[in-house]
């Protein structure tokens, strides 16, 4: 299947609902050489992935993600996003979280098989990486029928490396620069398993983007936790 195959069948959906577009991306028969021209692996350090664009609808968006070996996002929600899918296209893990009397916890972390479909709901906080030794991508789809454009604009990014509550309109991205923070707002507690793993994943991030000083007040914070 085409992009612009998968446009035309998302746009012919009589309901725009979870349910509906999880359908039609997981039957999707999308192979690499149909979106090779997105799928770049050739990204700076400080991104933590790969993103680009694929189609921006008036009410849903396409986007590929490339993850190189060691990629993560960080912990995050999906912005404006009433609904969406992702597919992936290699094994990738996949971690769960939620807010539970205001504390953060990890519902489940698991490594996905490739051609897994992943449902978004709006109430969806996760966390996705690249464990193995090969690069591979992944499909996106958002959508809100409410909104035109920006619709996973104001994404929370969960940092406990910086103990911030961060709103982006871009990358949900480990050690991101301050002109890519949209605001700041005051961050839930989490639990141990959470805010350890994602301490280490800064610091991960710190050592590949030769950042000595980071990876070191991050390693040093894991130590004494």
């Amino acid at each position: 299947m085409s992009v612009k195959n998968l446009v035309e069948t998302l746009e012919s959906l009589e309901k725009f609902t979870t349910e509906s577009v999880h359908g039609v991306v997981s039957e999707c028969d999308i192979r690499a050489e149909d979106i090779e021209r997105w799928v770049d692996y050739d990204y700076p350090v400080s991104d933590s992935y790969g993103r680009k664009m694929v189609h921006n609808g008036s009410f849903f968006e396409i986007m590929i993600m490339s993850w190189r070996p060691g990629d993560y996002s960080g912990i995050h929600d999906h912005g404006k996003a009433e609904f969406g899918a992702v597919k992936t296209f290699g094994a990738a893990e996949h971690a769960i979280f939620k807010l539970k009397k205001q504390k953060l916890i990890t519902i489940s972390r698991e490594i996905v098989k490739s051609g897994t479909t992943l449902k978004v709901i709006p109430s969806l906080i996760h966390q996705m990486g690249n464990p193995g030794e090969s690069n591979f991508f992944t499909l996106h789809v958002y959508g809100n029928v409410n909104l035109e454009g920006g619709i996973t604009n104001e994404a929370r990014i969960f940092d406990y490396s910086r103990n911030e509550l961060l709103f982006v309109n871009g990358g949900v991205f480990y050690l991101l620069s301050e002109d890519k923070i949209v605001r700041r707002e005051e961050l839930p507690e989490a639990d141990y398993a959470t805010w350890s793993r994602d301490l280490i994943e800064a610091a991960k991030r710190a050592k590949a983007m030769g950042n000595e000083p980071e990876y070191r007040r991050l390693m040093n914070e894991i130590s004494s936790g």
